[in-house]
């Protein structure tokens, strides 16, 4: 990425980038941050192998949890997360 795009889309430290790395690799967040972190992580080791060992960990956890949760359960935790995601953020 060119020096001009950076500066344009702003610099991304190591603790910016460690603190949403969850939001980062969930997707979670305004595309202009993405592009923002992702040109952190691409260019920092640190970041990279934390980023890397998160995704190795949820590997991991996928494939250790089996057991699927009960329809009820199922349910009330998807009404919830349409709630927090509908209501504003404070």
């Amino acid at each position: 990425m060119s020096e001009e795009m950076r500066a344009a889309i702003g610099a991304c430290q190591c603790e910016e980038a460690l603190e949403h790395l969850y939001e980062y690799l969930d997707s979670e967040m305004p595309e202009r941050d993405l592009d923002r972190l992702r040109v952190h992580i691409e260019e920092c080791l640190t970041c990279l192998d934390a980023v890397g060992r998160e995704q190795e960990l949820r590997v991991v956890l996928k494939r250790s949890c089996t057991e699927t949760a009960p329809a009820a359960l199922r349910m009330r935790v998807l009404t919830q997360l349409t709630v927090l995601r509908a209501s504003p953020r404070g």
